[in-house]
């Protein structure tokens, strides 16, 4: 009888010491696959008619549903030609639903909507346009500006320019423009978005992308080595940027960074870009492609 017993303690030993592992070896294999991180791809989605000339940016106006395009219109983009115009197409497919709805801009880039105003900068000065009119009732000129790019507008309303050939960001508040900030570490600045107290820069000049304290205009670069900045959006607490040769990169609040796209080869731009978040549309102006081509983000 205490053969059996002893027999049997061993043989439930045997057992356990068996199974021991396999619990152990799938809570590995679960771990792992927790810490498994798939990057966000890019899936093209839709693409305008080739009309829209020299496509420098785009920004969406959720209120009318509705995309507007700034449209240089030829090279170079500096020039005082007065041959720009703004389109609006449609955010679903593309669809061009007014080409030159607003005109008499040299060479419209950057855009930022506040109220029932769409801002654009125009080399030198920044138009503002009454939307409801399709009118431009303002025009601000900026003293000793030589190439205004990108715009965004502060939870103050402050209207901001990024000004890439003079290292400067412009500020418009009440009717008077002046200079935010100037810093040869800007190194051109380009792409602009405000959140939470900052102002993100990406740097046509230098490759860097930063951040910069909106009240103690302190810099820290987050990433390097995105060259030819362009666009800069939101993505949750992450970024896109968009390099103008033709790349788009998404970026992480710690600064590492993924390359999504790249159309250099094919030579076709990725200039001023816009996400729209609750569709996981990203909108990618082409410039000398002359269209806008939307991606769905994953």
């Amino acid at each position: 009888m205490k053969n059996i017993i002893y027999l049997s303690i061993i043989l439930l030993l045997g057992i356990a010491c068996q199974q021991k592992p396999k619990a152990d070896s799938e809570t590995i294999e679960n771990t792992e696959a927790e810490e498994v991180f798939e990057s966000p791809t890019l899936s093209k989605l839709w693409e305008s008619d080739t009309v829209l000339t020299t496509a420098e940016a785009v920004i969406y106006h959720p209120e009318l549903d509705i995309l507007f395009v700034s449209c240089i219109n030829g090279t170079p983009p500096d020039s005082l030609d007065n041959d720009g115009f703004i389109s609006q197409i449609s955010p679903v497919n593309g669809e061009i639903i007014n080409l030159k709805w607003v005109e008499g801009i040299s060479a419209p880039k950057g855009m930022g909507i506040l109220g029932n105003s769409l801002f654009v900068s125009n080399i030198n000065e920044v138009v503002e346009i009454d939307i409801t009119s399709a009118e431009i009732i303002n025009r601000y000129p900026v003293e000793g500006a030589a190439f205004l790019n990108d715009i965004t507008i502060a939870e103050d309303s402050t209207v901001l320019i990024s000004d890439s050939g003079t290292n400067k960001i412009i500020a418009i508040k009440e009717g008077e423009a002046s200079t935010y900030l100037e810093n040869a570490d800007l190194k051109g600045p380009n792409g602009l978005l405000f959140r939470d107290g900052s102002i993100y820069t990406a740097s046509f000049g230098g490759g860097d992308f930063m951040e910069i304290d909106y009240l103690t205009k302190e810099l820290t670069v987050l990433t390097d080595s995105i060259m030819s900045g362009d666009g800069v959006m939101p993505v949750g607490e992450d970024f896109l940027v968009s390099s103008w040769p033709g790349e788009v990169y998404y970026v992480t609040s710690d600064g590492s960074k993924t390359l999504l796209s790249d159309t250099k080869a094919d030579n076709i731009s990725a200039a001023d870009i816009w996400y729209l978040e609750d569709k996981n549309m990203l909108l990618v102006p082409t410039f000398f492609a002359n269209s806008v081509v939307a991606y769905q983000l994953k």
